[in-house]
């Protein structure tokens, strides 16, 4: 085969394997995000963080709705902040470095062992 036409599909087949590797960490992100209590099912993200921080000192229960968009009762809001605080910074630091893992290999056989 021509070294063109060898060079053209180890390139494609290089962006192809990374762009899986990077679609797989993600998914792994996501799954990390996804935070359950007493029956319901939370996605971690920001906005979730900052609602329950500003209503954390509230004088009135915790009332959210999960991702199945029932309607629950958070016990203790402050330690439920706490643990979801916890659990995105984990998976984004986890996220973080296996990114920054992949950008730095050079040859499939690097991102592929990640």
């Amino acid at each position: 085969m021509d070294e063109k036409i060898e060079k053209a599909f180890a390139v494609a087949n290089y962006m192809a394997t990374l762009a899986n590797q990077k679609r797989i960490i993600l998914e792994e992100y996501n799954q990390a995000l996804i935070y359950y209590i007493d029956g319901a099912t939370f996605k971690i993200t920001p906005e979730l963080i900052g609602f329950v921080k500003a209503t954390c000192d509230s004088p009135f229960d915790l009332i959210l709705i999960d991702s199945n968009n029932l309607p629950v009762k958070i016990p203790n809001a402050k330690k439920f902040l706490n643990d979801i605080i916890l659990a995105y910074r984990d998976a984004s630091e986890k996220y973080f470095k296996k990114y920054s893992d992949i950008k730095s290999k050079r040859k499939i056989a690097d991102i592929i062992e990640l």
